[in-house]
């Protein structure tokens, strides 16, 4: 395997030890989160989600309306639209709002529970009491107030709040804000409860309320902001195809009561096919208030034409006209009928003028094709300009006045509204002078009929107006009748496919499953975080795997944590698992060293109380115990510590040496281990570092390396001070030693880095105070306490 691969290998099984190391600390989290997930699985409210499908009637028009062809300006509006681009017209705030009013939704009441937790749950149609509010008072929203049941006749009413806002329903704004609310009193069912801040009702629902009930449950209710209210509603509806290749739209709602949500969607959905209808039929509706005020004027002058032309008939005795009185007749009644088609065109387009003049909205105009008037031109124009209030309409629905495209539109409209006024304009223009000519033609038969006898000349006038009231009568109520039966055999351009039903509920919140998968992986995550940022944050050597990433090489060996009280346990504590940690170092050593023929072992440290001299001390007595001849020499001139392991004066030593004050077999002393020799520091020098940078150790190292097999140094820190290095080149090899979850990164980075640019190869680390539970020997902890 490449080195990369066993870095990475390494690394796994770091995070792994540390895993293993930190286990019960994922048992906790592990134990604490599944208990919160199976708590929050019992006790928390349900939400539920319900849905109800729409789809496209399969008949575009009623047999009627495909048969007449009367109606083309109504037939191209009732067209079915694309149900996925207009699936912005079922989210209505409009509708909403009053499919909320239409239920009484405004009024929530709901029961709170105090068991192990706190648990409200909301009573649709099941409440023990039911609310009347008289809506043009003034009445406080967002506020509990609570009912508790004395009796079948009384209750006690109580409101403790601090600040309120008062609501207006009729005007529909918030009156007063922030108004202190406390009430406290015995009130009777079915009686008006009044107050300045409140005005309701409160009857008696004897289905839902049982006294045990009453003494666990806490009841209370309500009043809600209507437009805050629908507001939340629309949060909590959703509207989406089931799939881009077909025209079935979903609806979907959310809530906590379940039948609640599931009649509220059915009413919103029949509200919604409602509304569609009621635009359909609103052209028709416009069309039949314009015949019916063109009729009331007909009316009266066909009944007085009438009335005349029978007396007139009654009083001369005349019964018919001669020949020539009805020819001339004839061509008068003519031009009378095609003077009566112009003025009905003329009527329409003052119609169109005085809405355009009158009001803003022209979303109901009647198109001309449904009065008769032949203006293929003026019907196109009517037609796309109901078809671009039909796309306002749709896009005001949804988000209003922030919408980007709305603008757009309203541009469009008044384009098309200027083409119109142009069009009625001239057409007007026009129609007075066909009217003029046909007065001309008109005057010219009058001047004829003047010619015949004076009773025949009267009898002509009177039954001229009489035909022409009764022509434009029977034409506008055969209109009449058409729109009539146009609006009546109308329906929606959707149908609700599906309703929503209460047992094909999807339960939200809670979801077993989901609750308990997520606690396994957050009671996992937890520990694994928090062990990533340990390390990440920690800056100091907590694993053989740090070290060894740091030195880029593997560690020569780890020492146990010593905990026994003497420091000597190669000598006192044989059998113990430091004690072989030591030997495995010297196993280590000997191969490394065995082609060496002078060995001076140089132990070192990149900063204090690494266990630099605790190791040198073992290491020494580990190796004379195996028969070779070994010295170790106290080279730390700053605070040097093996004279009080060996239990020796330190009052001459090798500083003694390095000032010419003794000679080297004088610093030289025995110790109880046998083939182990000690050289003490000495008293302390001002300038040790001078002193071994001059070579006064040549000779003293010489000497030492003809009569010992081994030679052990322990130097001062080599990150502190510059002992250590001039000592180095004394070295065989080097003894970097560092301390689990004490000897700093950076001061070791430094030391490396002073190692590399000094070329200094010949060096391997140590990891002392490794704790025995967290090696891989820690299973086998027993074994070393055998005796």
């Amino acid at each position: 395997m490449t080195k990369e691969t066993d870095s990475g290998i390494a690394l796994i099984k770091h995070y792994l030890q540390d895993i293993a190391y930190f286990k019960y600390f994922y048992i906790i989290c592990l134990v604490i989160l599944l208990t919160v997930a199976f708590l929050f699985n019992k006790y928390s409210s349900r939400l539920y989600e319900v849905k109800a499908s729409i789809g496209p009637v399969q008949n575009d028009a009623s047999s009627l309306l495909t048969s007449n062809d009367l109606f083309m300006g109504l037939k191209a509006l009732q067209s079915n639209r694309n149900l996925e681009s207009g699936i912005s017209n079922f989210i209505s705030f409009p509708t909403v709002s009053s499919t909320i009013s239409s239920m009484n939704l405004e009024i929530g009441y709901f029961r709170e529970k105090h068991h192990l937790f706190r648990q409200v749950s909301e009573l649709y149609l099941r409440s023990p009491y039911v609310v009347i509010m008289d809506k043009s008072h003034i009445q406080p929203i967002d506020v509990k107030l609570r009912v508790f049941i004395l009796s079948d006749t009384t209750f006690r009413l109580v409101i403790d709040q601090n600040t309120v806002s008062l609501y207006n329903y009729l005007d529909n704004q918030i009156v007063i804000e922030n108004v202190p609310l406390k009430v406290d009193t015995i009130c009777r069912f079915n009686e008006t409860i009044r107050g300045k801040t409140f005005k309701f009702s409160v009857s008696f629902n004897r289905d839902f309320y049982t006294r045990e009930t009453n003494m666990e449950d806490f009841y209370y209710f309500s009043f809600f902001h209507l437009d805050y209210l629908t507001k939340d509603y629309l949060k909590k509806l959703e509207v989406e195809p089931i799939s881009p290749k077909t025209s079935l739209i979903i609806l979907k709602f959310r809530g906590r009561n379940i039948e609640k949500i599931v009649s509220f969607l059915n009413r919103y959905t029949d509200a919604i096919l409602e509304e569609n209808l009621a635009k359909k039929n609103k052209i028709a509706l416009s069309t039949i208030k314009f015949i019916d005020s063109q009729i009331s004027e007909i009316s009266d002058s066909l009944v007085i034409s009438e009335s005349k032309l029978r007396n007139y008939r009654s009083a001369n005795q005349v019964m018919d006209l001669s020949f020539q009185g009805k020819s001339l007749y004839e061509k008068l009644e003519q031009i009378e009928t095609e003077r009566a088609n112009l003025q009905i065109q003329e009527r329409y387009y003052n119609y169109i003028i005085n809405n355009f003049k009158s009001s803003n909205d022209m979303s109901g105009v009647v198109p001309p094709s449904a009065m008769n008037v032949a203006d293929p031109i003026m019907n196109q124009l009517i037609t796309q300009l109901l078809l671009l209030y039909s796309q306002r309409s749709g896009i005001a629905s949804n988000n209003a006045e922030k919408n980007l495209f709305l603008g757009q539109i309203d541009n469009k409209i008044k384009v098309q509204k200027q083409a119109i006024i142009e069009t009625v304009t001239n057409n007007l223009n026009t129609l007075n002078l066909s009217l003029n000519e046909l007065n001309y033609r008109a005057d010219k038969l009058s001047r004829e009929i003047s010619q015949l006898p004076r009773t025949e000349l009267n009898m002509v006038g009177l039954q001229r107006k009489f035909d022409l009231s009764d022509v434009i009568y029977t034409y506008l109520l055969q209109k009449r009748s058409e729109a009539a039966i146009t609006m009546a055999s109308n329906y929606p351009d959707f149908e609700v496919i599906e309703p929503a039903r209460e047992f094909t509920k999807k339960i939200i919140v809670p979801r077993p499953k989901l609750s308990y998968l997520l606690a396994i992986f957050f009671g996992l995550a937890i520990p694994t975080t928090f062990i990533f940022i340990r390390n990440f944050f920690n800056n100091k050597i907590s694993s053989i795997y740090d070290l060894e990433s740091l030195i880029n090489q593997s560690g020569m060996g780890v020492i146990f944590n010593n905990n026994y009280k003497s420091e000597a346990v190669v000598l006192e504590a044989p059998k113990s698992a430091i004690a072989e940690s030591f030997r495995n170092l010297r196993s280590s050593l000997f191969l490394k060293l065995k082609s060496e023929k002078s060995k001076v072992i140089v132990i070192t440290s990149s900063q204090p109380k690494d266990g630099k001299s605790f190791i040198s001390f073992n290491l020494a007595a580990s190796i004379a115990i195996v028969g070779y001849k070994t010295i170790i020499i106290d080279c730390d001139l700053r605070k040097p510590t093996l004279h009080e392991k060996f239990k020796e004066d330190n009052s001459s030593g090798i500083s003694n040496f390095m000032v010419k004050n003794a000679t080297v077999t004088e610093i030289i002393r025995n110790t109880s281990v046998e083939n182990l020799s000690f050289i003490p520091a000495g008293p302390l020098l001002p300038n040790p570092s001078e002193l071994i940078e001059s070579g006064v150790l040549d000779e003293l190292m010489n000497f030492l390396k003809k009569e010992y097999d081994y030679i052990i140094v322990d130097t001062s820190p080599v990150g502190l001070v510059a002992d250590a290095t001039q000592l180095i080149r004394y070295a065989t090899h080097i003894l970097l030693v560092t301390r689990i979850n004490y000897t700093r990164k950076d001061i070791l980075e430094h030391v490396l880095k002073n190692f590399s640019s000094n070329r200094i190869t010949n060096y391997d680390a140590v990891l002392n105070s490794l704790p025995l539970d967290t090696s891989p020997y820690r299973h086998y902890t027993s074994y070393y306490l055998k005796k």
